[in-house]
């Protein structure tokens, strides 16, 4: 946002949320706040009083579409939003989005308001026993998300691939194209990542499920050991599940160990899945190869002017290395 937007935020919600809500009278606002977590879409928090009644909660988050990586070709605020609306009656808990707004008079950008809840993203200020009791809820939310009827939900407009067979390839297909967008010049390695996966894609897949894309810490709202809330859903999308699952080992193998696997056969139990190693294996060098391609958008940004943030700095020229490093890596080991 422009800083005189950002300097005048507190009239604006004001009377952007009168608007919305116009039976409210003597509407405040105050203790605007920028989140500093995530590297994606800018967000701010703050509270809202007024004397009446309103459907929705008095700490609230101003999510906006400036964003350091996605493009809106892959995931765009509206998109954002629709799922978290979809998921608001679902066996997985989200904060409720109560608006979307993309009328540019108001913030010159499109955005969202959601509700806060308490709690932290940080996983890790738990104990131990702690940990693995936020992790045994969140594979329990993550079977029940994958077994979900997502046409019934009306999620197709995420992309439905043309058969279970397929969802690997299809997703190569999607970020490869991203690649090619985005990329300030030729980068040979990603070129042949990109042959590597698409020779290795699985094609045994349990049923197409809907897939958050980064599940784990950072991505849950915990408070007393307790899951909250699943956040994150901007990299969502219908495919094999054993994506999520990869994702899940990975964020938390290394804190729980072994205590993964338990997990896991948890999951099998509830879902009737099988844990495919080889989709595991697939998918554990995709997420990084889908992590290049959002790095490549961020540092095109930076490259033509379009953002100069810190963030998106950062997200485009420091983060890719290790990605990189890491899909060379398994390449040339396999």
């Amino acid at each position: 946002m422009e800083p005189e937007i950002i300097r005048q935020l507190e009239p604006i919600l004001a009377t952007y949320l009168s608007h919305r809500l116009p039976g409210l009278k003597n509407l405040t606002i105050n203790n605007i706040e920028r989140s500093t977590g995530g590297a994606s879409r800018s967000q701010w928090f703050f509270d809202a009083t007024w004397d009446g009644d309103a459907s929705i909660s008095n700490q609230l988050i101003l999510r906006t579409a400036e964003c350091t990586c996605f493009r809106d070709e892959e995931s765009s605020i509206e998109r954002e939003y629709l799922i978290y609306k979809r998921l608001e009656n679902s066996p997985v808990p989200v904060p409720i989005n109560y608006f979307y707004e993309d009328d540019p008079q108001w913030i010159g950008i499109p955005f969202v308001i959601r509700q806060r809840l308490p709690g932290t993203t940080r996983m890790d200020r738990s104990s131990p026993e702690g940990q693995r009791r936020i992790a045994d809820q969140l594979i329990e939310v993550l079977a029940a998300q994958h077994l979900m009827d997502w046409q019934a939900l009306d999620l197709s407009f995420l992309g439905v691939p043309d058969d279970s067979a397929n969802c690997a390839a299809h997703l190569v297909d999607q970020w490869a194209n991203v690649i090619r967008r985005e990329q300030l010049e030729p980068n040979p390695l990603l070129t042949a990542a990109a042959r590597w996966l698409r020779h290795r894609a699985p094609r045994k897949v349990d049923r197409i499920s809907l897939c958050q894309g980064q599940v784990g810490p950072g991505q849950v709202l915990c408070e007393d050991d307790k899951l909250i809330a699943s956040l994150d859903w901007e990299s969502a999308f219908l495919g094999d599940p054993m994506a999520d699952i990869a994702y899940f080992s990975f964020m938390l193998r290394p804190t729980l160990g072994d205590y993964v696997d338990d997990l896991l056969a948890r999951y099998c139990h509830l879902t009737g899945f099988t844990i495919r190693e080889e989709n595991i294996r697939f998918y554990e060098v995709f997420n990084s190869f889908w992590v290049a391609a959002i790095c490549l958008a961020a540092r095109r940004r930076v490259a033509t002017g379009e953002m100069s943030q810190l963030q998106a700095t950062y997200v485009g020229i420091s983060i890719p290395h290790s990605f990189l490093t890491r899909i060379a890596r398994v390449m040339t080991t396999e």
